[in-house]
Formats: C-alpha cells, sequence, structure tokens
C-alpha cells in the first residue's frame, strides 16, 4: 500500500492524473490531480463512486473533509499508517490524536501534516471546543477514580463486617472442592450510604433489609416536583439525588411518590420514572408509556403506578 505522500507525489511529478489503489475487489480509493499542487481521494465501492472527495492533498499536508467511520476502511487504514496519529471517539467525542501526543476534535477540513501533527493554525472555534472536551474527560475520569474507591472502602467494610465458613461440595465430575460461603454480616458496622456504594446486588440487600428502603430513601438529597392531597392523603413527587451510580459523574436523579400515611406519620416512597418530555410526547407507545410519567405531577405519577393514561382517583364505599 503507497502512502498518502507517495501517492502525491507519484501524481503530481509525472503527466498522470488519476491512480487506483484497490483495497478489495469491491472498494478502491481513487486518487485524481485536481491542481499541480492538489489531489483529491475518492472512495469507489461496488456500487458506485463518491462525488465528494474524502481527503485532499497537498505538498506538506492532508485535509480531511470528514470523520473516516468504520465503514471508510481505506481511509482509515491510510492514516493509521501514520507513525503515533490515531483517530478515536472518547465518550461521544470525535477526538484526534497526533503523533506529538496533542489532541483536538474534529473538524471538517482539518488540516494534518505527513509526519501525523496539526498543521496549525486550527480555528479559535475548535481549540475552545477541544479544551472544554478535555477538561470534560479529565473530569469524568476523576470522578471515575473516586467512584472506584468508594467502591473499594465499601467493600473492605463489608468483608470486615462478615463472617464466612467454608462447605465441601461436589462438583459434577466427582471431585471435591471447598466453597466459602457468607455466613452472617454485623450490619450495624456499616454506613447506610454504603448501599449505593457496594456493587454486589445481595451485598446491598443487607443493608436494605437492616435499615429499609424508606429511611435511606428519605436520608438522601431530594426536593420537590408536585405536591396533592388526593382523598385526604398526602402525596409529593419527588427528585432525589441518588450518589455513587455507574455514572461517570457519580450520581443521577431518581422520581420517587412520597406518601404520609395520616394515621401514623410514616413515609413510605413508590418509585416511578423520571419524566421525559421527549417519551412523553410519544406516549401512544408502550415503551414510552413503560419509561416515562406522562407529566411531572402527583397524579401523573399515581397513573403510572395504575398503568393509566390519566388517573382517577378512587370512589371510596361505605
Amino acid at each position: 500500500m503507497c502512502t498518502f505522500k507517495q501517492h502525491y507525489n507519484g501524481l503530481t511529478r509525472k503527466k498522470k492524473y488519476a491512480a487506483r489503489e484497490t483495497i478489495f475487489s469491491t472498494l478502491s480509493l481513487i486518487f485524481v490531480k485536481i491542481t499541480p499542487s492538489k489531489v483529491n481521494a475518492y472512495e469507489m465501492t461496488y456500487w458506485r463512486l463518491r462525488n465528494d472527495p474524502v481527503v485532499s492533498l497537498y505538498e506538506n499536508h492532508l485535509k480531511l473533509h470528514y470523520w473516516p467511520t468504520s465503514g471508510h476502511y481505506v481511509i482509515t487504514r491510510h492514516l493509521s499508517s501514520i507513525a503515533k496519529f490515531s483517530l478515536n471517539c472518547i465518550q461521544g467525542q470525535d477526538l484526534v490524536t497526533f503523533s506529538d501526543g496533542s489532541k483536538s476534535v474534529f473538524f471538517k477540513g482539518m488540516k494534518i501534516t505527513y509526519r501525523g501533527k496539526p498543521a496549525l493554525p486550527y480555528p479559535r472555534k475548535y481549540v475552545r471546543e477541544t479544551k472544554a472536551v478535555l477538561q470534560e474527560i479529565r473530569e469524568r475520569k476523576n470522578a471515575l477514580q473516586r467512584l472506584y474507591y468508594h467502591r473499594n472502602r465499601a467493600a473492605e467494610r463489608f468483608k470486615a463486617a462478615s463472617t464466612y465458613q467454608e462447605e465441601e461440595i461436589w462438583n459434577r465430575f466427582g471431585k471435591k472442592r471447598i466453597k466459602t460461603i457468607l455466613d452472617h454480616v454485623d450490619v450495624s458496622k456499616l454506613p447506610m450510604d454504603d448501599v449505593f456504594k457496594l456493587q454486589n446486588v445481595s451485598h446491598r440487600k443487607y443493608i436494605i433489609d437492616y435499615y429499609g428502603m424508606d429511611t435511606i430513601l428519605a436520608g438522601l438529597e431530594s426536593s420537590v416536583i408536585d405536591s396533592d392531597i388526593i382523598n385526604g392523603n398526602a402525596y409529593e413527587l419527588i427528585e432525589v439525588v441518588i450518589p455513587f451510580t455507574n455514572r461517570e459523574d457519580e450520581e443521577e436523579l431518581g422520581t420517587y411518590l412520597r406518601m404520609i400515611n395520616p394515621s401514623t406519620g410514616e413515609i413510605h416512597f413508590e418509585g416511578v420514572p423520571n419524566y421525559n418530555k421527549y417519551f412523553a410526547s410519544d406516549s401512544d407507545r408502550q415503551w414510552a408509556r413503560d419509561n416515562t410519567i406522562l407529566s411531572p405531577t402527583v397524579r401523573a405519577a399515581l397513573a403510572w403506578r395504575d398503568n393509566e393514561t390519566r388517573y382517577a382517583i378512587p370512589i371510596k364505599l361505605t
């Protein structure tokens, strides 16, 4: 395979105006000399020749016209041949890593030297965007490190509060082995918020059974979205900040119906989907109804709970 630079030299230094590089029987790259100092490269498949070039070649640099996705095998192959140059999609962002270690968000018309370095200057708009994206990546990486730290500490606390026993069992081939079984957990030694840090579901259940989910949720940061009184019962729709989730930013929001027993004053929580404006507008579809309440109100939450579109107040029987 010739490099981009070799194709450029081969066309600009000779009287030829086009060259073809066959990758597969159904995929080729067509190099066309546009001017004495410019060569365009086009992708040609079994079905068609693309009208717009994927890359333009010049004496000291190349210009990328669009992000070469996995389907553009030939362009990716050429670019990867440039030393220490790579294209990556990191956390949803198309990033270019140059041979000198610097990075930039991809933009149409990006200029790159044949040694894999940025052909600067780049437009200020993309310089600012790159700084913002790299800062966001750093923050997410730091958040993940904090999340892993808290998970590890919670696992250590759980192990310290637990006792185990060994049991001899026989496997399918009739050979004896030893299995370690969790025997007892002194949950009083564990902080309540470890329920959000432990990854093992069965380990979290010990804390939930000990403290109670209502007590756990009542201790979290929350805000009231809507409140209503129905048949003399007070309801609140609240948004709860749930810490230490699998998301990179460590926390996410959950929506709950908070119901207060008028006789005992006890608080009970019932989880409902978060309100999603896009899903709510498509409520004719079952998957949309399953994943959102139709409005951020107590009655919409009650309707979702009862599998209804609109909440009907129950008739009191006397």
